[in-house]
């Protein structure tokens, strides 16, 4: 093994270190994951990202879901199956 010392902006750092929690890699690891990326891909083959882009599970979502969860246990929630031909002839 070997050690590399980079100089980063205390803030990038500190940033940094945050984001590879929220991934769940330590900044070693991160480092290490990259390094052996480029070696095989020779190019910069991926991006690693903590932001959530499903705008699926947004909050308004969630709550709607659980309130859907609540009226499904409280046996509320009532679901009507169709076949497939019988949603084309509603589409009549």
């Amino acid at each position: 093994m070997a050690n590399i010392t980079i100089r980063l902006e205390n803030n990038d750092k500190q940033e940094f270190a945050r984001i590879c929690e929220k991934i769940g890699l330590s900044v070693s690891t991160a480092f290490n994951v990259f390094v052996k990326s480029v070696i095989r891909e020779e190019k910069i083959p991926f991006e690693l990202s903590a932001k959530d882009n499903d705008d699926f599970y947004n909050e308004a979502n969630i709550r709607h879901l659980e309130e859907l969860k609540r009226l499904d246990d409280e046996g509320k929630l009532h679901f009507v199956v169709k076949t497939m031909d019988e949603l084309r002839a509603m589409e009549k």
